[in-house]
């Protein structure tokens, strides 16, 4: 079941993020949607970031730069970690993931899992028993009556989170019920139109929104088709939940005068055919070229238990590749902002990092990304979901003004 907060709200967007369900609900909810608006309690939850407005319009201040509390351009913000403030008791592992949602005029939320928890039934639908693993799509329509932009999102997952693909669709599905994915991830469906925020691992912060992307957005049209492709583990002794809480932030639609679009570069592809075999210690390299005259927003590496490395380059011209990102810790995959505000930690030799600063890519300009995979295993490692018995070398970001970065490899 997925519930949402249904919003009724002029034409203004957002992004998503995890957030539980509220104590209002409309009796005009299709059967398994519950939809409602933002809780008294969740209203009072979301004034807490304006704390950390206030604080970073005195600092800007000390600088001699201007910002607003209600500009999130200019504040540049750090948001507070939400999760641990839903009152539930489910029984089950990890109910610290659920979060509250943000007040109606501030966004809205998605939440995938059961409606009650006292419901076996209801339930028995998101069981996840002990050494089982899946990756399955769960499907839904997104809960704005009208299209809307967003600029920021947070995403949290309850523990056995490894990735969660949010991909919207042209046409009509029928919600509710773990299914094959209609796209797979690859975003080569006729019927696939862009992406939802999703996540690489259990929790996804809020993102930033530098002054350079004030005008920036991304559209989410009214009452979109959507599946979240989950997929989740268990390597534990106790029945887990699938469940994830998303929250979207909405930014006025007469603000965004520019749209980002995603990075998405899966390699590995391959390794159907002929799997890494037991022993192999290798570093696997992929790329395709920039269309366009841009900038690229952000980066995230995904890989599996058999990766020890994973690096991303970026080659102008005849110039030697600059390395832009790497990471070294598949349970914890790096993600990293790329603008005028954002100091990344520096490279090092086991830790992850990134450079730092504004990163304009050109037309001709290749963007690389690598894995070191080495197969301590017993058996062939395939581009599958397992964790532990599959691989995968994928890079995902956002880009602003170059076409959109779709590069499947094998």
């Amino acid at each position: 079941m997925i519930t949402i907060k249904r919003l009724s709200l002029p034409l203004c967007a957002l992004c998503a993020l995890a957030a539980c369900g509220s104590d209002e609900e409309s009796s005009a909810a299709p059967s398994g949607v519950e939809a409602s608006a933002g809780s008294p309690a969740s209203a009072d939850a979301d004034k807490q970031p304006d704390k950390a407005a206030d604080n970073d319009g005195e600092k800007a201040a000390q600088t001699g730069s201007s910002s607003s509390k209600n500009d999130a351009a200019d504040t540049y913000r750090d948001y507070p970690d939400p999760r641990g403030a839903c009152a539930i008791n489910s029984g089950y592992p990890d109910d610290r993931a659920c979060i509250l949602p943000p007040s109606p005029e501030e966004g809205m939320q998605i939440h995938v899992g059961p409606s009650n928890y006292d419901d076996p039934e209801e339930v028995a639908k998101f069981i996840m028993r002990p050494g089982e693993e899946s990756s399955e799509c769960w499907t839904f329509h997104t809960p704005n009556d009208t299209d809307i932009y967003y600029q920021t999102a947070v995403l949290s997952g309850r523990a056995g989170t490894h990735h969660i693909i949010n991909t919207m669709f042209d046409g009509d599905l029928k919600d509710g019920g773990f299914t094959r994915c209609a796209d797979g991830g690859t975003g080569q469906s006729v019927t696939s139109i862009g992406s939802l925020p999703g996540a690489s691992k259990p929790y996804m912060p809020r993102g930033h929104i530098a002054p350079e992307n004030k005008y920036v957005g991304r559209k989410i049209p009214a009452r979109v088709a959507a599946q979240a492709d989950m997929h989740y583990y268990n390597f534990t002794e106790r029945d887990i939940i699938r469940e994830f809480w998303m929250n979207i932030y909405f930014v006025d639609a007469s603000q965004v005068k520019e749209e980002a679009s995603q990075i998405r570069g899966m390699g590995g592809f391959g390794w159907n055919r002929e799997p890494i075999a037991p022993g192999t210690d290798k570093v696997y390299e992929y790329s395709c070229p920039i269309k366009g005259e841009g900038r690229i927003l952000s980066l995230l590496g995904h890989y599996h238990a058999h990766g020890k490395r994973f690096t991303a380059r970026l080659k102008r011209g005849d110039a030697d590749p600059i390395k832009v990102f790497e990471m070294f810790d598949f349970m914890d995959p790096a993600s990293f902002e790329y603008d005028s505000r954002t100091k990344n930690p520096d490279f090092s030799d086991s830790a992850a990092g990134a450079l730092s600063g504004v990163l304009e890519v050109h037309d001709g300009d290749v963007l690389s990304w690598e894995c070191h995979i080495v197969n301590d295993s017993n058996v062939g490692l395939r581009y599958v979901n397992e964790v532990k018995t599959g691989e995968m070398c994928n890079l995902w970001g956002a880009s602003l003004g170059i076409e959109p970065f779709n590069c499947l490899k094998q």
